[in-house]
């Protein structure tokens, strides 16, 4: 079964903390905290309005060191930022690496938890304009068959363009995980968007 992965909305609004907090009692497990003004201070504060007991369920995008010092499950780190020497230290982080291609993936060391890898096709909210690995059924299919030379050693999440409505798309692959961002936020009941999705996975 597919892990559904939940990234903030990219600014704060109101009834944000409800929405996360119901969603959290109705089976999320996985939420990828990323705020455009992203400092470990501003994330602590957001932190703050949630119930410790959910920090195991999150992973900040930031460094290593950011989710030790929030105390949080894990971060998600661009994927050059593990590429050579790094501090021991980081190994013992549950680490997700943001790659854009498959090739990065490729080239990750093994103590990586994870990589999120997309986007497959154009995101619905974009925090930053990128082009869609499979966006065709032609790129679909070769997309497939390379994660599929990938093989078991990382696990892979993807993201970019899923929703209720196509997430059926990312069951066909081989991969452990989604990610969603504009497929629950985009949608003016986002907790019902959440619950169709996750029922869908």
């Amino acid at each position: 079964m597919l892990k559904l992965w939940l990234t903030t909305c990219p600014d704060d609004f109101a009834g944000e903390y409800d929405d996360i907090e119901e969603m959290f009692k109705r089976g999320l497990t996985r939420l990828i905290l990323r705020k455009r003004r992203g400092s470990a201070d501003d994330y602590e504060r957001w932190l703050l309005s949630l119930p410790m007991e959910y920090r195991d369920r999150i992973w900040v995008w930031g460094t290593p060191d950011t989710a030790e010092q929030l105390d949080v499950r894990g971060c998600v780190t661009e994927a050059g930022s593990f590429m050579g020497a790094v501090p021991e230290s980081w190994k013992r982080v549950n680490c997700v690496a943001f790659c854009r291609s498959l090739e990065q993936v490729k080239t990750l060391p093994d103590w990586v938890a994870g990589a999120l890898v997309g986007p497959i096709y154009q995101p619905f909210s974009a925090l930053e304009p990128m082009k869609a690995l499979a966006d065709t059924a032609e790129k679909m299919e070769r997309f497939s068959k390379e994660l599929s030379e990938i093989g078991n050693r990382i696990p892979l999440i993807i993201y970019g363009g899923f929703d209720q409505d196509n997430i059926s798309e990312a069951k066909k692959l081989p991969v452990q995980g989604v990610s969603i961002l504009g497929g629950i936020w985009n949608y003016a009941d986002s907790i019902n968007a959440f619950i169709k999705t996750l029922r869908s996975l």
